[in-house]
C-alpha cells in the first residue's frame, strides 16, 4: 500500500504543534519538520509525535526551506501542513483511496477561520461558519482557497516562490494531472490577535518586495505585492503601481482587475471602478467579489435597478451574506421597494446585530421614509455599540426631529455618564433645557450616501 508522510516548516508554534501533529496522528509513517529557529519547545513536542528534526537557516525564502525538508522524504506521497492548521477528520477515511490513483497531486480546500462575519480572502468573499471543530466554533465566517497539499513524492516536484510557494507550478510543467480533494483543511492562523497579523503581513509584504525583483515579469507576482501593499498601508499609489504592472503583463489578470476596481471604488472613483471590474474575466470564485464590487459602484452612481440586480448576482454566488442582503435592501427602499427593502433590511440586523453598517444602513433607510422612532431606536442600538459621542448626539438628534424631547434628554445624559468631558453632549443638552426642536449639535444623519 502507498505511505504518505508529512512535510513540515516552523518556528515558534509551540502553542499549536500540538494539534497539529495530532490530527495526523497513525495516518502518516513519516515526519520531517524544518525548524528555522525557534526559541520554544516546538522541536519538543515534535520529537515526542515521533518526528525528524532538522535545523534550516531561515533565508527569507520559504520554497528553499520547504524544499529541504522534502529532500529528506522517503514515502510515497508528501502531506503539507503548517503548525497552525489541522488536517479534517474526513481525510483519514479518504486519504487511503487517494494514493492509488495516478495523479500527481491533490488540491485540498483551505478553510481560514476569520474573526468578523464579513471578509475577504484573495478574491473569495467570506462565507457563514458551520464548522463543527472544537476550535472553530467561536469563528463567525471563513473563506477557502485551494492549494495542492498532497502529491506524489518525486524529485521533479518541489515548491516554487519565495512566498506563496507552491508545488503546482511543477506538476503541470510535467504534464501530471491535479485532481480536488474531497476533505479539508482548517486553518486557524488568522484568529490571532491582530498585531500578530498586522507582523505577519508586514513581513509577507518584504518578501513580496523580493520576489517581484526576482521574478519582475510574473503577474501573478505582482497582483500579490499589490494586495498585500494595499492591506498594509491602505495608500493607494503603489498598489496601483503594481496592478497596472501585473495587467501590462497579462490583460486577462482578473485578480489584478478586481483588485484595481476595488481601490478605485474605495478612492470614491466609481466610474472608473466600474470599467475595471466590467473589464474583469471572474472565474466561479471571483464572480460574487466581483458583483459585490459592481454593485456598490454602481449604487454610488445613482444606477439602483442595476446595482440590484448586481447585488443579487453576488447574493446567488454566495448564498446568504448580511453586510450584502443589507446594501440590496437598502438599494430596494431607494427604488421605492419600501416594504421589500426594510424587512431585508431588518432580517440582516437580526442575524448581525453587532455590525455597525448594516445598522447605518437600516437607519438611514428608515430616516429616509420619516419613520424616526423607528430610526431612533436603531441610532440608539449604533451609540451603544459605537460607543461614541458622536452617536449618542444623532441618536439624541432623531429623537428631537421625531418631538420626543424626554427621550432626547435621557440619551444625552447617558451619553454624558459615559463622556463627562465631552462638550459636545453637554453643549446639546443645554440647548434642550429650553425644549426647542432645533437639530441637536447638528447631528441628525443624511441618508444619501451610498452602501459602500
Amino acid at each position: 500500500m502507498p505511505t504518505v508522510g508529512l512535510s513540515m516548516i516552523v518556528k515558534n508554534e509551540a502553542q499549536t504543534l500540538g494539534l497539529c501533529l495530532q490530527s495526523v496522528s497513525g495516518m502518516v509513517s513519516q515526519i520531517v519538520l524544518g525548524d528555522t529557529g525557534s526559541t520554544d519547545n516546538s522541536t519538543d513536542i515534535a520529537r515526542q509525535f515521533g518526528a525528524t528534526v532538522v535545523s534550516i537557516p531561515w533565508a527569507n525564502h520559504f520554497a528553499n526551506a520547504r524544499n529541504a525538508v522534502l529532500e529528506l522524504m522517503h514515502t510515497d506521497w508528501v502531506l503539507v501542513l503548517d503548525a497552525d492548521e489541522e488536517l479534517d477528520e474526513e481525510a483519514r477515511h479518504q486519504i487511503p483511496n487517494l494514493l492509488a490513483s495516478t495523479a500527481g497531486g491533490y488540491l485540498v480546500p483551505i478553510r481560514n477561520y476569520i474573526p468578523t462575519i464579513t471578509g475577504r480572502g484573495w478574491d473569495r468573499v467570506a462565507l457563514p461558519n458551520k464548522s463543527l471543530h472544537s476550535r472553530a466554533q467561536h469563528a463567525p465566517a471563513y473563506f477557502v482557497h485551494e492549494n495542492c497539499r498532497l502529491f506524489r513524492r518525486d524529485p521533479e516536484i518541489y515548491f516554487v516562490g519565495r512566498v506563496h510557494e507552491l508545488v503546482e507550478t511543477r506538476i503541470h510543467a510535467l504534464g501530471r494531472r491535479l485532481s480536488m480533494a474531497k476533505f479539508c483543511i482548517h486553518h486557524f492562523g488568522q484568529l490571532v490577535e491582530e498585531e500578530a497579523r498586522k507582523r505577519k503581513s508586514a513581513a509577507y509584504r518584504d518578501l513580496l518586495r523580493m520576489k517581484v525583483r526576482e521574478l519582475p515579469d510574473d503577474p501573478m507576482a505582482w497582483t500579490q505585492l499589490g494586495l498585500q501593499e494595499y492591506e498594509c498601508s491602505r495608500e493607494p499609489s503603489e498598489p496601483l503601481r503594481c496592478f497596472e504592472r501585473a495587467l501590462a503583463l497579462e490583460p486577462r489578470a482578473t485578480p489584478a482587475a478586481l483588485f484595481k476596481g476595488m481601490i478605485y471604488l474605495d478612492l470614491g472613483q466609481c466610474d472608473q471602478a466600474l470599467a475595471m471590474l466590467d473589464a474583469a474575466h471572474p472565474d466561479q470564485h471571483s464572480r460574487a467579489l466581483r458583483e459585490h464590487l459592481r454593485g456598490d459602484a454602481l449604487h454610488n452612481l445613482g444606477r439602483l435597478r442595476e446595482a440590484c440586480t448586481a447585488y443579487r448576482d453576488a447574493l446567488r454566488f454566495t448564498g446568504y451574506d448580511c453586510v450584502l442582503s443589507s446594501k440590496l435592501g437598502y438599494t430596494e427602499v431607494g427604488l421605492g421597494r419600501r416594504e421589500q427593502g426594510i424587512a431585508r433590511l431588518r432580517e440582516a440586523a437580526q442575524k448581525a446585530p453587532e455590525i455597525v453598517e448594516i445598522r447605518q444602513r437600516l437607519m438611514k433607510a428608515l430616516v429616509s421614509l420619516n419613520h424616526l422612532s423607528d430610526a431612533a431606536g436603531e441610532a440608539e442600538e449604533l451609540a451603544r455599540i459605537e460607543g461614541t459621542t458622536k452617536a449618542y448626539l444623532r441618536a439624541a438628534s432623531i429623537r428631537v426631529h421625531a418631538r420626543q424631547l424626554q427621550r432626547a434628554r435621557e440619551i444625552l445624559n447617558r451619553g454624558i455618564t459615559i463622556f463627562p468631558d465631552s462638550k459636545d453632549l453637554c453643549r446639546a443638552l443645554a440647548e434642550l433645557g429650553d425644549e426647542t426642536e432645533a437639530s441637536v449639535g447638528g447631528c441628525l444623519p443624511g441618508h444619501s450616501a451610498g452602501p459602500a
